[in-house]
């Protein structure tokens, strides 16, 4: 008979049947299974229907399922487990508990040496520059759960994978992620409303390290292009700028809007272009959203999709004047190639990131990755029991006579 069984805890959910005989940990975020019917919460981020996705391909796959959150170490237990799956911390503690399982790390970034480098070396040369103290925003801490996985199921692209040491580039398997971006442009709208002197900063936490005060430097010194900046601010960089940007008619901040607003799509419509120079990123949600509105990206190697050329302008490194080469590069293009970017920018996004085709990649990888230790376990077993010749006879290693 089957059935499920979940068991109430915020830092942890079960799902369980008798027809299920092996066990996965997900070391990631149980809440959603606590909030799925909360639709605000729901669509904060992309990865909460991802996490339910996930948990329902693993049951799916014949696997008893317990969902912890990463950095919950009491919900560490003694179980054995098949397969172990997600972020650090916990993943590293369950992997260490389960040497035998197929242990899979989430990278949703980048690798955190790469970020660690990024952020230090960024938020040193600013504070060096304005004379501040500005702490290590969106600093990661040291792990090994890269090197101890069998492989790793990345969020991002080509340029992420470029982002870790060369031994561990083999273990990377991509998938794209889902959107959580539900409004539908209007082309027709798009192509009247749209402005190509209009640009936007469509960001979250860590403003250095998406490349927030390069742009805002650039924009105070060229009024003639507008800068819409939407997101929350990390707390003391704004202040730094606060004077110059009230001086200036060019520049606006709009804090936090939630992207169903009428504001946002109002925003989202008159934008052309979006420049996105950050440092270290898995795949820029904000990039992938602002596309599906036919915002053309103008962003760094680290914040760019695969193909960044096709679709808008990849920035040759991170300063005040690879972005005014980008935006010469924008206010250049011909009507045609303009507009023909805006329709190919909600075109490519829309049918590459939605949950149903991360669902699909996330499913055939995942089943791929079992096989492939399936196949290794029975090469391992034939070979340990396979007989062998010696001295004209052939003796089985499986046991002794």
């Amino acid at each position: 008979m089957k059935f499920n069984l979940f068991k109430k805890n915020k830092d942890q959910y079960t799902l369980y049947s008798l027809l299920n005989r092996k066990w996965a940990y997900i070391s990631y975020i149980p809440e959603v299974y606590y909030h799925k019917k909360d639709k605000v919460y729901m669509r904060t981020h992309q990865n909460k229907r991802e996490a339910l996705i996930i948990g329902k391909i693993f049951y799916s796959l014949g696997y008893n399922v317990k969902v912890a959150r990463c950095n919950a170490p009491k919900e560490c237990d003694d179980r054995h487990y098949d397969i172990i799956f997600g972020l650090d911390p916990n993943f590293v503690t369950m992997s260490q508990k389960n040497p035998q399982a197929l242990k899979i790390y989430y990278a949703t970034g980048a690798y955190w040496k790469h970020q660690y480098s990024i952020v230090k070396n960024r938020i040193d040369s600013f504070n060096k520059k304005h004379g501040t103290h500005l702490p290590y925003s969106r600093s990661v801490d040291a792990h090994n759960s890269c090197e101890i996985a069998d492989i790793i199921f990345q969020i991002g692209s080509s340029f992420t994978i470029q982002t870790y040491p060369p031994e561990l580039q083999n273990k990377i398997k991509i998938i794209n992620q889902s959107s959580n971006f539900s409004q539908e442009c209007n082309l027709q709208h798009k192509l009247q409303s749209v402005s190509i002197k209009d640009f936007l900063w469509f960001g979250s936490s860590g403003s250095i390290l998406k490349g927030l005060d390069l742009v805002l430097d650039f924009f105070i010194s060229h009024p003639q292009y507008n800068l819409h900046v939407i997101g929350s601010l990390d707390e003391g960089f704004i202040d730094i700028y606060q004077k110059q940007i009230d001086e200036c008619r060019n520049i606006t901040l709009y804090g936090f809007l939630d992207t169903n607003s009428e504001l946002f799509m109002n925003l989202a419509y008159l934008c052309a272009f979006n420049i996105f120079p950050s440092g270290s990123e898995g795949c820029p949600g904000s990039v992938i959203t602002m596309m599906q509105m036919g915002v053309i990206p103008i962003t760094s190697r680290w914040g760019a999709i695969d193909n960044i050329e096709h679709y808008g302008y990849l920035l040759p490194e991170l300063s005040v004047e690879a972005i005014g080469k980008g935006v010469e590069w924008a206010s250049m293009l011909p009507q045609d190639k303009f507009h023909k970017l805006i329709r190919e920018n909600i075109y490519y996004s829309t049918q590459t990131w939605n949950l149903e085709q991360f669902e699909n990649e996330f499913r055939s990888t995942l089943k791929e990755t079992i096989k492939t230790k399936e196949r290794k376990k029975e090469r391992t077993n034939r070979k340990r029991y396979m007989p062998y010749h010696y001295k004209g006879r052939y003796i089985n290693t499986s046991f002794n006579t």
